[in-house]
């Protein structure tokens, strides 16, 4: 259990196909946890699956655009009958494009925004009713260091990500007096296939912090372990930054 305070009960976990999300889907069933994974991709969401239950745990998994909300809804309604209560959510699905402002049309920013912020928002509003009802969660979001100080030639990413992170924070006080805590965070440069897709001259400044290092998707998995304890209650609309001592 890693010393950590929790009832265990269904974490759903979006983008749990690869990178960040599959290291989040993985940490959180070592920890007890009935893990609910979804992403788009159903052959990478299969092999997340495989890594838990070869671990000795439990996860059920959904192939499915975090856009389709009739999917899931769907989904989510088949984790609870699997599983009970949600009681806590990652949105962690998400994808990078560089595109500088000028070439930028309407459908590409259009997408940025869909899967990022429009995504969080079904899947949470999905959940949103089974945790009220029990009167317990923890939703976290996974935003990024763009979304607090965005780079040229990714303004749709970064704008996308800060409305997550505002959602995130608009909820926290909506959802608090039904028990709901509502965080983002927001990692810096981590070692994931999406790191590879990052402009060079962006890429570059990964280790430009005190730590000297690129982050791990582990990195990451603690600090949705932390945030997802029952004992973080009083931990609700913040960004907790993941990024090595970027520009502190």
């Amino acid at each position: 259990m890693n010393g950590l305070a929790l009832m265990t009960g269904l974490s759903i976990v979006t983008g749990a196909g690869s990178g960040i999300g599959r290291e989040i889907a993985i940490q959180l069933a070592r920890r007890g946890d009935l893990v609910s994974a979804f992403d788009l991709d159903a052959d990478a969401i299969a092999e997340t699956a495989k890594l838990i239950e070869d671990d000795g745990n439990r996860c059920a998994h959904f192939a499915l655009d975090v856009r389709n909300e009739d999917a899931v809804v769907r989904a989510v309604n088949a984790s609870i009958e699997r599983y009970g209560p949600v009681r806590v959510l990652v949105c962690a699905a998400g994808i990078s494009r560089a595109t500088k402002f000028m070439d930028m049309t309407v459908s590409t920013w259009t997408e940025m925004l869909e899967i990022h912020a429009t995504g969080a928002f079904i899947c949470t509003r999905a959940v949103a009713s089974s945790m009220v009802d029990a009167g317990f969660g923890r939703i976290i979001y996974i935003a990024s260091r763009a979304g607090l100080s965005a780079n040229p030639g990714s303004v749709h990413y970064g704008a996308a990500k800060a409305a997550m992170i505002n959602l995130g924070r608009g909820l926290a006080k909506e959802l608090g007096p039904s028990g709901i805590s509502v965080n983002s965070i927001a990692p810096g440069a981590i070692d994931t296939p999406m790191l590879r897709l990052i402009p060079d001259h962006i890429r570059r400044t990964a280790v430009d912090n005190p730590i000297g290092r690129v982050g791990r998707p582990y990195d990451v998995a603690r600090a949705v372990l932390f945030l997802s304890e029952d004992t973080a209650d009083f931990i609700t609309g913040q960004v907790l930054s993941v990024n090595g001592g970027s520009h502190i």
